[in-house]
């Protein structure tokens, strides 16, 4: 085996010629041998006008050199390309030669004058080119300005907010799994007494004062400025005439617009509810949010240290619903989840209770309508709409009408006959039905006088046209708006339009109410989810869209909209508790 290993070794030895280290290394290519980019910065002196035809006439030369192959190297015979080369730099340093000669007779003169022509239209061009440029720079400058100047920050007008100066850090959200206990230096160390003075009582049964409710307990005295405005409030003053032509209410309506005392922050969270006084001598409105809490806001009161805006804390739960009394308009109704419906007399600054329930899981109060100074009817959760006498005491139940299984939403009277009543659930069914109606199985459910087809989604509410009642609005989770048609003596309604608008505002957003303005039953307004933040208002019952009221201080969705009475002005609420103002 050793003599077999050692031969072997030396048969590989002599079979090797070449060496590893003399094998010639291939050069590898890069694109700038194919590709040289030009000079930018090449003088006009060094131009060279017939070069083109010079390199041309290279290429040509050029086609005929053959590749070198890898296998050549210093040590093989080069005599015939060594030749070759000879040749061809030979004919290169000719052609360089005459092209220099050429060059310089150039230069001498044509391309004196050549050069002056090219130098005066750069200085030409240039010229135009920094005017042009001017004035476009003059131009997007003052296009930036104007967009500044309507981008509006957001008015710190009305309520404010207090910061807990005694917390000295937030905590951050995390999982339960992850959470742990904070550190002894980052509890706040507020004292339970000091607590109970900064915040409201919570309201209960019975009657309590705005005193008690109101949220700003640094001054009590402030909660009489209600009273200040009642000889206002009582005042009759002259009633401004709407234009009875649409056409000539939408020339009206396209000449509101929102400014920057307009916007105020009226309540402390979410708008669920706004109510106008009737009154046109003075401009009062109540917003209701999702804490129980109503702020009051006297619009033209510029003065007052929080721009005529107030708060109380009258309910614990979102107050859904909220009327000033239409036979008594100093007495504001009020409706909340927490299971009372509530009355504040303005006169006495008393909020007492109307009517409640025992509020469980599946049962609570949800929306109201007046039929006449003595009775209300009341939506409950449970799908009941019930008739309450105000006189008794405890308020008495005179009727119970058994309209769905479930989830009995908004409550519309017939503007014609106050018996009918129109109301919807969160499963799409809608009814209007008789209040009179009685039945001796308190499970057996309500026969509607007038049936609708079933939405496929939820419906958030349902209202009457307020002079004739012959159309009903209908505003449904299924990105429509449906217009009814509910003339008496038809078994079943007819849908003239539908409306495709996009309702999904999701759980951060109060859901949208299309409604109508008091006085017309030709046209209703609504919040939009669309870019730029606008409020649409519609014809009815063609369903165009006749207008948008949009603006610069514009920059939230007003979910909630309503029209005044007597008065060609509108306000929008939106979920951060500001209420935006509409006017001419």
């Amino acid at each position: 085996m050793a003599r077999r290993s050692a031969r072997f070794a030396e048969k590989l030895a002599k079979s090797s010629p070449v060496k590893i280290a003399d094998t010639p290394v291939k050069k590898k290519t890069t694109i700038r041998e194919y590709f040289k980019a030009p000079d930018p910065y090449v003088s006009i002196e060094k131009l060279d006008i017939e070069s083109p035809q010079k390199k041309l006439l290279v290429k040509q030369e050029l086609k005929h050199e053959p590749e070198p192959s890898l296998d050549d190297s210093s040590e093989s015979d080069g005599s015939d390309g060594s030749d070759y080369q000879d040749g061809i730099s030979s004919t290169r340093k000719k052609s360089s030669k005459e092209n220099k000669n050429q060059n310089g007779r150039q230069t001498n003169t044509a391309l004196s004058e050549y050069e002056k022509q090219i130098q005066q239209n750069i200085e030409e061009r240039k010229k135009m080119f920094q005017e042009l440029v001017g004035a476009a720079k003059d131009d997007f400058m003052n296009i930036i300005s104007a967009e500044n100047k309507e981008k509006k920050k957001a008015v710190q007008r009305g309520l404010k907010r207090k910061v807990d100066e005694s917390i000295e850090v937030t905590p951050l959200r995390m999982s339960l799994r992850s959470r742990k206990p904070l550190k002894e230096e980052f509890v706040s160390m507020k004292d339970e007494d000091e607590r109970k003075v900064n915040t409201p009582k919570n309201p209960k049964g019975g009657p309590f004062t705005l005193a008690d409710a109101y949220l700003d307990q640094e001054s009590v005295e402030d909660s009489k400025f209600i009273e200040e405005m009642i000889p206002l409030l009582e005042k009759e003053g002259e009633l401004e005439k709407l234009p009875a032509d649409q056409q000539d209410f939408l020339k009206l309506m396209r000449s509101f617009s929102i400014r920057e005392e307009g916007v105020a922050k009226v309540t402390k969270s979410r708008i669920y509810s706004m109510a106008w006084h009737p009154s046109n001598s003075k401009l009062l409105i109540a917003a209701c949010d999702r804490d129980g809490n109503i702020g009051f806001w006297d619009i033209d009161k510029h003065e007052d240290k929080h721009q005529g805006v107030r708060a109380f804390r009258v309910h614990k739960q979102p107050i859904n619903c909220a009327t000033f009394d239409k036979f008594n308009p100093m007495r504001l109704l009020t409706t909340s989840y927490d299971g009372y419906v509530r009355c504040l007399d303005m006169h006495s600054n008393v909020v007492d209770e109307v009517y409640s329930i025992q509020r469980t899981k599946n049962t609570w109060t949800a929306y109201h309508a007046q039929k006449d100074p003595s009775t209300l009817i009341v939506s409950q959760s449970n799908g009941d709409v019930v008739v309450v006498d105000v006189r008794t005491k405890p308020s008495k139940v005179e009727n119970v009408i058994h309209c769905f299984e479930m989830s009995a939403r908004t409550v519309s009277l017939h503007p014609q006959d106050d018996n009918l009543f129109m109301t919807c659930n969160r499963y799409g069914e809608l009814g209007i039905f008789d209040m009179r109606y009685t039945s001796n199985n308190d499970d057996e459910l309500a026969d509607p006088v007038i049936s609708f087809p079933k939405a496929p989604k939820g419906v958030h509410g349902a209202f009457f046209s307020p002079i004739t009642g012959q159309y009903a609005l209908i505003t449904c989770t299924d990105d429509t708006l449906k217009l009814y048609d509910v003339q008496k003596g038809k078994a079943e309604v007819e849908c003239i339009k539908s409306i495709s608008h996009n309702n999904f505002t999701g759980r951060w957003l109060t859901s949208f109410k299309a409604v109508w303005h008091p006085q017309r039953e030709d046209v209703f307004i609504v919040g939009s989810l669309e870019h730029p933040r606008r409020v649409e208002l519609y014809g009815a019952p063609t369903g165009t869209l006749l207008h948008n009221f949009s603006g610069a201080f514009l920059g939230t969705i007003t979910s909630i909209n309503e029209f005044h009475p007597t008065v060609p002005i509108f306000a929008g609420g939106n979920s951060s508790g500001r209420v935006n103002i509409f006017r001419s």
